[in-house]
């Protein structure tokens, strides 16, 4: 039995909105189906700054450029660095 090929991951450009504050950034998702929920986890790049901010406030918004838009979870970051990773923090509709 062969293994299942990894889908690549879904990229592109978006906005990462932080206390109404929208900034931009790229984006790279992998989507995931638990048990009929949709949800998704990946990678951010953006301002060291902002990942900063992001990391900090925990839950943020994540708008795509396919009109999609979900809350994230960031959970990690390293300080100056210009990537965070997340975690959809709801289900994706």
């Amino acid at each position: 039995m062969m293994a299942k090929t990894p889908k690549p991951p879904h990229t592109g450009n978006g906005e990462l909105t932080i206390a109404r504050q929208a900034h931009p950034v790229a984006f790279s998702l992998h989507y995931l189906d638990n048990r009929g929920q949709r949800s998704a986890k990946g990678g951010l790049t953006g301002s060291p700054d902002v990942m900063r901010d992001a990391f900090r406030e925990g839950r943020v918004h994540l708008a795509l450029d396919d009109g999609k838009g979900f809350d994230v979870s960031i959970i990690a970051h390293a300080e100056g660095s210009p990537t965070a990773y997340f975690e959809s923090a709801t289900s994706l509709r």
